[in-house]
């Protein structure tokens, strides 16, 4: 097993056979030797690929990596995307003699971007960072003109020097990017750094960056977009071609971070564009169009994208179809001791180039049974599935509010009390904000019964559920095809969605289907896992969509689960015993809002008595009244399975 030197499943496993037994301080145990083995292999052999910790999210990464740094012979960097958890590293490390220091934001350190000279200031701090200019240059570029810079060195540029001295240091994945944070320390990144790296231009900002770059560069021989296009394209253009080279090539990094403030329209990363425009051939697809660089044919053809690595390592994603530009410019880590990433869910071809690193190796620390053995008998965990439907809710637009919310409630009044809920954005907002078009779909009485909403793209690293003994997983996550191929094309993978497959059977025609997997099933899995995490939980996950690691461990499938949705007839008449009180089937259906005639109602009135949420008395004709009416899931009629 890689990292290791017994014979043992995993380390998991192996940690159990040496102190018999199969807890969550053996597995905890585990963990943390495999990190501090992580660190060591690297400080032994230099030529030691990083390595990724494969560990679910429930078994103390963050603080084993807090613990093993503060204890290393070596100066360490701990980054992680979440101001919250660097501030659980500071706090601990009074327990500790390590100097312990954060590394300064702007958000955090510098009084003019926290609005202490006023807004206008403030927003023009965060528009020149917006367009790529780093906090280090705009406080010595605009050192004159600075409210904080006036009386000696802003905080944030005083803290630099604590940091440089510090035995520990904790920032951000993006704090990478600095020598002064990677080099000669030990580097943890806990979690995937994701986009912390990436620069993104949409058409107009595409357009606009570039003329504007282009119009005032005197030493360059064309002055717009409409230039480029033409010098990137045409065959007798090449003396142009190779001036703006030239000109743009003999740079460290061809970033500018002058284009930032020098201009209300300029991008600090607009001459990366330009050079990566002309070397791709532009947006005009032709075989003979001149460039220094080969392109991948069947990436252009096939998915409509250009990939090319530029001088400076910056890696440029064009998209044809969107005349859309992903400028990446990964770390330099050579000079770091060692690097350890931490992962619940890990994707080895996007950490190698998010690190910008030629090779990496992963851990795991459970292999699929222990994991099962640790989640179910160890910690508790019950998975209940209710559908066999993907669901992708990622643009809101499938949304299915009345199942939705059927679930909630049914879930809330099984466990007797407020679940959590994760789901996507989009269907955040059209569930629980935007006013519902059908009648009696009351979404304050479904908020009423909710502990918190959170959205897939807020978990990361994130505690809120912890503790959280019942939760509600709504729907599946996926960015669209476009954001998945760009993914995969920096990754040098050419991804296209076949012609058949969809739902579970979507295939973008790479094995193993990595990045799918890190879009959609790894988001769920790090969103179930969210809840309970040191104590047990009983999870109810709305979408047929799980690792195959995770649905070996659903306790109870969708076939034991049933939704019954109620239609506007039905809801109608609900609505009008809760607010008018009892009545007989006759008087009911004449109530303003019961949309269902005398019969009909008079069947649902029996169908709801035989669910236990309507009475009758014996009288002739009879009378409805509520009977817990009031706690009926009101938008469905739900089903659940009974746990032990």
């Amino acid at each position: 097993m890689a990292g290791a030197d017994h014979d043992d499943c995993c380390r998991g496993a192996h940690a159990a056979s040496q102190q018999g037994e199969f807890t969550q301080a053996t597995v905890w145990d585990a963990c943390r030797d495999g990190i501090q083995e992580a660190i060591e292999t690297q400080l032994d052999d230099e030529q030691a690929p990083p390595v990724i910790i494969d560990g679910l999210p429930t078994i103390g990464k963050t603080r084993h990596a807090k613990e093993i740094a503060f204890d290393l012979d070596v100066s360490a960097a701990i980054l992680t995307h979440r101001y919250e958890t660097r501030d659980q590293h500071l706090g601990l490390a009074a327990e500790h003699q390590k100097t312990v220091v954060e590394v300064p934001t702007l958000d955090r350190d510098c009084p003019t971007r926290r609005g202490e000279y006023g807004s206008d200031w403030a927003e023009r701090i965060n528009d020149y960072r917006l367009r790529g200019a780093s906090p280090t240059y705009l406080h010595h570029y605009l050192q004159d003109v600075l409210p904080c810079m006036q009386d000696g060195d802003c905080p944030y540029l005083a803290r630099w020097d604590a940091v440089e001295e510090a035995d520990v240091i904790v920032g951000g994945p993006a704090h990478a990017a600095l020598d002064r944070v990677v080099d000669d320390r030990v580097v943890i990144f806990d979690e995937d750094p994701g986009t912390a790296y990436r620069t993104e231009f949409d058409a107009n900002q595409l357009s606009t960056a570039i003329s504007t770059f282009l119009s005032k560069n005197e030493d360059l021989p064309i002055d717009d977009h409409f230039g480029l296009i033409g010098a990137a394209t045409n065959e007798g253009m090449e003396a142009i071609r190779d001036a703006i080279r030239d000109e743009l090539s003999d740079n460290t990094s061809i970033a500018r971070p002058t284009e930032a403030v020098d201009d209300d329209d300029g991008h600090a990363e607009a001459p990366t564009a330009v050079l990566a425009m002309l070397e791709l051939g532009g947006p005009i697809i032709g075989d003979t169009a001149p460039t220094e660089y080969d392109w991948d044919d069947q990436l252009r053809e096939e998915a409509g994208l250009d990939y090319v690595e530029l001088p400076d390592g910056s890696q440029v994603v064009y998209d044809h179809a969107e005349s859309r530009v992903v400028i990446r410019r990964p770390p330099t880590l050579d000079a770091a001791r060692a690097v350890v990433g931490l992962d619940g869910t890990p994707v080895e071809e996007l950490w190698r180039g998010r690190l910008g690193v030629d090779e990496i190796v992963s851990w795991r620390i459970l292999c699929d049974d222990c994991r099962a053995r640790y989640l179910r008998d160890v910690i508790g965990y019950e998975f209940v599935q209710t559908t066999s439907h993907v669901k992708p809710y990622s643009s809101g637009e499938y949304v299915n509010r009345r199942g939705d919310f059927g679930v909630i409630e049914a879930v809330a009044n099984r466990h007797d009390t407020t679940p959590g809920v994760i789901t996507t954005k989009s269907a955040a907002e059209r569930l629980f904000e935007e006013p519902s078009s059908e009648p009696f779909i009351d979404i304050e009485r479904v908020t009423d019964q909710i502990a918190d909403v959170k959205h897939y793209g807020a978990l990361r690293s994130s505690n809120d559920f912890t503790g959280t003994e019942v939760g509600v997983v709504l729907g599946s996550p996926h960015p669209g095809d476009r954001p998945l191929q760009i993914t995969a094309a920096l990754e040098g993978f050419t991804a296209v969605r076949g012609d058949e497959g969809k739902g579970t059977d979507l295939d973008y025609g790479i094995p193993e289907r990595p990045f799918l997997r890190h879009y959609r099933e790894h988001k769920i899995a790090q969103a179930v896992l969210r809840f309970g995490r040191t104590t047990a939980a009983t999870v109810y996950i709305h979408t047929g969509i799980l690792p195959e690691w995770l649905s070996e461990m659903v306790t109870v499938g969708p076939e034991a689960v049933t939704i019954e949705e109620r239609s506007e007839g039905q809801r109608g008449v609900i609505r009008a015993l809760l607010d008018e009180g009892p009545g007989t089937a006759a008087e009911i259906a004449n109530r303003e809002g019961v949309s269902i005639g005398e019969k009909q109602t008079r069947d649902w009135l029996k169908r709801l008595r035989s669910e236990g949420y309507v009475s009758r008395d014996d009288s002739q004709p009879y009378t409805w009244g509520a009977n817990g009416l009031a706690d009926a899931p009101h938008t469905a009629h739900v089903r659940l399975p009974e746990l032990e």
